[in-house]
């Protein structure tokens, strides 16, 4: 099942870590959260911050001291999808879920790497989740604008565009423009964008990717300002969809970080 919006509607994830990372990882990775923070609040946007085990990362931890941003859980091939099996998704699931709203974390979304969640949606909901987002970028049909549900009610929400890009003349691996021009046509077709961000390859790129990331960032701001579009969370967005699939009256759902 789909609906539409309004007017586009834009979240913003950024994948922290997936699996154990060692000391200086761990370090750089807080470093990249802070500087990605203070970018995100320069430009008054809210972000979906999903890393494999919430209770545990010190990241997440950094995050959830700033109002309006959300965590979530990013899982990979060795605990989510076919290859795993739902007896062990359903055990880390409920493992991660039950220790993160234990340490004050409010749980309502996964994030995939590298994985897809097939037949598991009906654990995913049993687990308080309300929104999936997806792994790899949508291709060129019209998937890539329009929010659904998967079964159960849970949410869908596929990659518009990934930053860092992966260009090799570029510095950055660039994907700006391109990215300016994905966020305009969301626009055009009062749909959804999802922008993820890879903070570990950002880490990599170093200050050139980041600077890509300024200018998309103050694009999106812009397109903001002349009312073209809102920004939230993939839970918050997540929750005004289902408002508007059940035609309950819906207001914007945009709020500064």
């Amino acid at each position: 099942m789909r609906t539409s919006q309004p007017r586009a509607l834009l979240t913003v994830s950024i994948d922290l870590e997936a699996g154990p990372t060692h000391l200086v990882g761990h370090r750089r990775l807080n470093e990249i959260t802070i500087h990605l923070l203070d970018i995100l609040a320069k430009h008054q946007l809210p972000g979906t911050w999903s890393t494999g085990d919430p209770a545990t990362s010190a990241a997440s931890q950094v995050v959830s001291r700033f109002a309006g941003h959300e965590i979530a859980i990013l899982g990979d091939a060795s605990w989510v999808g076919c290859g795993a099996g739902r007896q062990r998704f359903g055990r880390e699931l409920a493992s991660r879920t039950e220790c993160a709203r234990n340490a004050g974390l409010e749980i309502s979304t996964l994030v995939l790497h590298a994985t897809e969640l097939g037949d598991q949606c009906d654990l995913a909901i049993k687990h308080g989740l309300t929104a999936v987002r997806h792994s790899a970028v949508a291709g060129k049909s019209a998937r890539r604008w329009r929010a659904s549900t998967l079964r159960f009610g849970l949410w869908s929400f596929p990659v518009s565009c990934a930053l860092p890009g992966s260009s090799r003349w570029l510095p950055g691996g660039g994907g700006a423009r391109s990215a300016k021009a994905l966020v305009d046509s969301a626009i055009a077709e009062r749909g959804l964008f999802q922008l993820a961000i890879d903070a570990t390859g950002l880490e990599a790129r170093g200050a050139s990717a980041l600077r890509v990331l300024h200018r998309v960032f103050e694009h999106i701001s812009l397109r903001r300002q002349q009312r073209a579009l809102d920004v939230t969370t993939i839970r918050a967005a997540a929750g005004q969809l289902s408002e508007q699939l059940h035609g309950q009256p819906s207001q914007s759902i945009l709020r500064a970080a």
